[in-house]
């Protein structure tokens, strides 16, 4: 009997993109992710699985961003009824995030004349297919199957999979998938787990060729940002995603209104599922960092709630942001300026040389994001030609991913176990840089698999 098992590369790997990994043993197949792809001819992409869902037995979910979850309505849709398996809080993160997707889809079906990718009904048969398994418990897919999750760090809930193949009884494989990593300078969430085995290894690669500031320079950073922003009387526009960034940044800011090392200004958190998703982490604050979590039960101090803060649900209630007079704080989704309600703000405020616009994540390219951290003066909003006369302030370290000292940290402790690591999820320079530097650390055997690489993995050998 073979002791070999099958690794689909599905993701458009051509940049960070979305992440999926058809895995096959003993004629059995999961997935591990089932992410929605944004960039360009993602509808073609997207719609085909090059696999039966019926075949599948389960998907195995590392988070809940939307391009490691994104399809799977669609998966089910077509066909596929075994189990979804992720974290507690990566199940309630995904279904609001999903649901917000779909929300986005109906509309632009509505203006394009075409067919939403899913209906509300295949989501809600994607939540009934799903269990939730903590940290540190191995699960049992199928005699070839079973994995362990360990906590990421990226985001709340995250899980780096530590997939258990079996093609005989007297074989074991261990195939690790990194999800997306985490920065441990995040002060919400524990840092992330290293693993000190594996036979192959899926590492992402998003900041692969980039370092962070560290912790302490990010909090005087924003705490300038806001105080020049005081000072010219402008208003700082800070495009953040939903997930893990807003929060993160409440948390900070709460600490600089608390702690008196900012005036009171306005501060608006406009964005509806940013909004949601604050409800859930208040839900899982076991979860946070130890520090964080004390400093909640110990006293009594809710983060995401502080003088001058203000969340506006409705579209009615963002209106009304713009007659509030500067200085103010506006954040807004999405994190790359490629919709949401930080379009209108940046439409309007975007042409003053007084106001600032504040970057605190990644910027994918071909996003307004993108183009505006590269220098462009003109950009397009709403088919609309804008003047670009802001400062654009750009602070890596609010990044939820590892950046590429901290990938080598992780993969370091794996060294001389791992046959071969795999480097994805990143645009092309970030992963040549990366696979280059674990070649030369560590004197493993590094490969970049593209959507179309199959990778045969020895098991137990």
């Amino acid at each position: 009997m073979s002791s070999k098992a099958k690794v689909y590369c599905l993701n458009k790997t051509k940049g960070v993109g979305a992440s999926s990994y058809l895995v096959e043993c003993g004629g059995d197949e999961i997935l591990i992710d089932c992410g929605l792809y944004q960039g360009k001819g993602f509808e073609e992409f997207n719609l085909k699985f090059p696999f039966n869902p019926k075949d599948l037995k389960a998907v195995i979910l590392t988070h809940s961003h939307i391009d490691h979850s994104g399809r799977l309505p669609l998966l089910c849709k077509q066909g596929f009824h075994g189990k979804i398996y992720s974290t507690e809080p990566t199940k309630d993160f995904t279904e609001l995030m999903l649901e917000d997707t779909l929300n986005l889809m109906a509309d632009e079906a509505e203006r394009e004349n075409k067919e939403p990718l899913y209906s509300m009904e295949d989501l809600q048969k994607t939540m009934s297919l799903w269990e939730t398994i903590d940290y540190h418990v191995e699960q049992e897919i199928s005699s070839k199957f079973s994995f362990v999750f360990f906590n990421a760090g990226h985001i709340l809930g995250s899980a780096i999979i530590m997939l258990k193949t079996k093609p005989n009884p007297k074989k074991e494989g261990k195939i690790i998938f990194s999800g997306d990593l985490g920065n441990p300078q995040n002060k919400l969430l524990p840092e992330t787990e290293v693993l000190s085995e594996g036979d192959y290894c899926f590492i992402e690669s998003t900041y692969g060729n980039r370092f962070h500031e560290n912790l302490d320079q990010r909090g005087h950073e924003l705490e300038d940002v806001i105080e020049k922003t005081i000072l010219q009387k402008g208003v700082l526009m800070i495009p953040a995603f939903a997930m893990e960034r807003t929060q993160e940044l409440l948390f900070e800011l709460n600490e600089l209104v608390e702690n008196k090392r900012i005036h009171h200004i306005p501060i608006f958190v406009d964005s509806p599922l940013g909004i949601k998703l604050t409800a859930v982490y208040q839900k899982y604050l076991t979860y946070f960092r130890l520090e964080a979590f004390k400093s909640v039960t110990d006293a009594s101090d809710n983060f995401f709630d502080f003088p001058g803060l203000k969340f506006t649900l409705t579209a009615e209630e963002s209106k009304t942001i713009a007659s509030i007079p500067s200085p103010k704080i506006i954040m807004a989704g999405a994190g790359s300026s490629q919709g949401g309600r930080i379009l209108h703000h940046e439409k309007r405020y975007l042409p003053d040389p007084n106001n600032i616009l504040l970057i605190v994540g990644y910027q994918f390219e071909g996003s307004l994001g993108r183009k505006l951290v590269d220098g462009e003066k003109i950009v397009t909003i709403h088919g609309e030609k804008v003047s670009v006369k802001v400062e654009v302030k750009e602070i890596s370290a609010y990044s939820a991913h590892a950046d590429q000292t901290m990938l080598l940290d992780w993969v370091k402790p794996m060294r001389f176990s791992l046959k071969k690591v795999f480097i994805i999820h990143g645009d092309v320079e970030a992963k040549e840089t990366l696979a280059t530097r674990i070649r030369d650390e560590f004197g493993l055997i590094t490969e970049i698999p593209d959507e179309k690489t199959i990778i045969e993995v020895s098991c137990g050998d």
